[in-house]
């Protein structure tokens, strides 16, 4: 009588069964993210509950680390000394919209990349991270936690994000090249005079006629500036009652290019324009460091733009395959727009990779309602599931192989750049 061999099972097998495993547990934690959306540094109920998620998955986590109330970092130890990967999770939502930027699937994503990995670590060296990075959205959270040195010890820091209808994985990088535009912003504000506006308007110093001054003075400045340069800025204070000339006005501006060299020229052109028209107007100019949010020492930094890895983008598009992730072409023809993240300030540090998915199956408009109703949708979770396999797989070869790490490292330092932008 014959005896079977024995069945054998890959590293891919095992952590998609990790995955299936999980799934339901998954989703459920991605649901409950996107039923309570959370605003910058708020995020008590998504930074608890990913946690605790994480630790009934054998990781041990660090609650409220860089000194940020809504991080965390889970660990989860291999077979001896090696590498350290991170997966990174975000999990805040926007004002009015809740998750229209479905970072609930973000969150799902990593700590499902987390788990996979972790399944495949009993013969890996190393470790593997889950850190919990809050205030994507503007509030600059992985800024504070790359100063309070949770970063530190990180080799590679591997995340994703939800994308209209196309799953992107490029692995054709030119030098110069970047995903996301560099972004900083201000807050520019104009202190005037009251007066009763019929009875003696000239006492008056019109503040919001200062604003209205900036808003005009940068769409003329547009025509001077490169094609992949966005400003775009709401009035946030522009007086109560039309009879009272308003004694302060002020507006919330972003500056974004697609390197921090240039978006240096635009801080300064926006400023000049700013201070033309307090001169014109006569009122006070005060600018005031907004987007991201000044860190603990008091650095208001920048939304760094995204360093690519070209090594990381072919682990992740093979990963693809054997996660069953489907992978669109990218699109042809020049790109000079984009989002900015601080994603961005993590990629300039170390080597970082992403994958963008699909999370419907028309074009849908980022920042959304739309987007926040694909988000719970079971095309997103399904693509979610198999990022998290596609991410944890990367990991994996990275841990288990050191000359692709060297690689990775060596693709990092050929893309660096010096020049910082100062507000």
């Amino acid at each position: 009588m014959s005896v079977p061999a024995p069945e054998t099972h890959t590293r891919a097998d095992v952590v998609r069964a990790a995955l299936d495993g999980a799934r339901d547990e998954l989703v459920r934690l991605s649901r409950a993210i996107h039923a309570h959306p959370e605003l910058n540094f708020e995020e008590r109920h998504a930074a608890a509950a990913l946690s605790a998620a994480l630790e009934r998955w054998g990781f041990a986590v660090e609650r409220g680390v860089g000194g940020v109330e809504t991080a965390f970092r889970a660990t989860a130890t291999g077979s001896g000394p090696g590498p350290t990967i991170a997966f990174l999770a975000e999990y805040d939502a926007l004002p009015g919209i809740g998750h229209g930027c479905g970072h609930n699937l973000i969150a799902m994503s990593a700590v499902g990349a987390g788990i996979g990995a972790k399944a495949a670590l009993a013969d890996l060296p190393g470790r593997i991270l889950v850190i919990g990075t809050p205030a994507e959205e503007g509030g600059g959270g992985k800024l504070r936690l790359l100063e309070a040195g949770v970063f530190a010890d990180v080799d590679v820091a591997l995340s994703s994000h939800p994308g209209s209808h196309l799953t992107l994985i490029p692995t054709r990088v030119e030098p110069g090249t970047s995903w996301s535009l560099a972004m900083i912003g201000f807050r520019y504000a104009f202190h005037g005079r009251s007066a009763h506006a019929a009875m003696n308007p000239q006492d008056g110093i019109n503040a919001l006629n200062g604003v209205l001054r900036l808003f005009s003075g940068i769409d003329t400045l547009r025509q001077h500036l490169r094609e992949d340069v966005r400003i775009h800025g709401v009035i946030t204070d522009g007086g109560t009652v039309p009879n009272v000339v308003p004694e302060f006005a002020a507006a919330n501006f972003m500056l974004r290019s697609r390197d921090r060299e240039y978006l240096r020229e635009v801080v300064e052109k926006v400023r000049r324009v700013a201070e033309g028209a307090a001169l014109e107007t006569g009122a006070r100019l005060e600018v005031i460091p907004y987007y991201p949010f000044p860190t603990p020492s008091g650095t208001h930094g920048m939304y760094e733009n995204v360093r690519p890895n070209a090594v990381l983008a072919r682990l992740a598009r093979a990963n693809a395959d054997l996660a069953g992730l489907r992978v669109d072409e990218p699109p042809g023809g020049p790109r000079s727009g984009g989002a900015s993240t601080d994603f961005g300030n993590v990629s300039q540090v170390l080597p970082a990779g992403s994958v963008s998915f699909a999370i419907s199956d028309r074009p849908i408009p980022g920042h959304s309602t739309a987007v926040a109703l694909a988000a719970t949708s079971e095309l997103a979770h399904a693509n979610a599931l198999a990022v998290a396999a596609t991410l944890a797989l990367t990991a994996c070869d990275l841990l288990a192989d050191p000359a692709l790490l060297t690689e990775a490292r060596a693709d990092f330092a050929s893309r660096a750049t010096t020049t910082e932008v100062k507000p």
